[in-house]
């Protein structure tokens, strides 16, 4: 069994969408080890460690061509870890209500992988973001990456916890009520919210396995 996240925030360090990234890899790890499966993976790709070409729209995936971009770049070993995943969680800033064009383009080029007879369907998929402001559009990033999951065919899941607190997906904001500042490590809600998902994607997944 194996959970991929992809976290497609551009900054090399102090990445706020990282931490809550690697909470939820942590708190899956810790739903398996539970369950007592044997062996597992649980791997966090950070794709501006990676050189990702732009697609250019030629359609080559289309006409089921290899794309030219990837003989350049690291796309190939980014999709042989997503070929080989059972779950896939991908974390993204707020960059002006949507995602990062680093991310973005990843999406874009990721397309051969649904040409390709939907490689990626049945893949269990959750997301996470983290944004500025209170209200920096965390709901269109996650609305953004949900439909690109169900676009490649994979299962869509959603935190479960509070019925009365909690969200279906991991949030937060530097901003505070108070109008003050913070990182991504001193906001609980988004913390335990993304914790939820790591947890989630590995419940559902011991299900599925039977």
């Amino acid at each position: 069994m194996k959970i991929v996240g992809i976290c497609g925030s551009p900054k090399e360090r102090g990445s706020n969408t990282r931490f809550l990234l690697e909470e939820a890899i942590a708190a899956a790890s810790e739903t398996l080890t539970e369950a007592d499966i044997g062996e597992y993976a649980a791997v966090i790709l950070n794709l501006v460690e990676y050189d990702i070409r732009r697609c250019t729209g030629c359609d080559a995936c289309v006409r089921k061509k290899p794309c030219p971009e990837s003989d350049e770049d690291d796309m190939p070993r980014i999709e042989d870890e997503l070929r080989s995943a059972d779950g896939i969680i991908i974390a993204a800033p707020s960059y002006f209500t949507s995602v990062p064009g680093l991310l973005k383009d990843f999406i874009d080029r990721s397309r051969p992988m649904k040409m390709n007879d939907h490689e990626l369907k049945d893949k269990l998929f959750s997301a996470i973001t983290y944004a500025g402001l209170r209200y920096g559009g965390q709901e269109p990033v996650i609305d953004s990456l949900n439909r690109y999951a169900l676009t490649q065919g994979m299962i869509v899941v959603g935190a479960v916890g509070s019925p009365v607190k909690g969200g279906f997906f991991g949030a937060g904001s530097m901003q505070t009520d108070e109008g003050r500042w913070r990182t991504s490590e001193g906001d609980q809600l988004a913390i335990d919210g993304s914790r939820l998902v790591g947890k989630r994607v590995a419940q559902v997944l011991l299900k599925m396995r039977g």
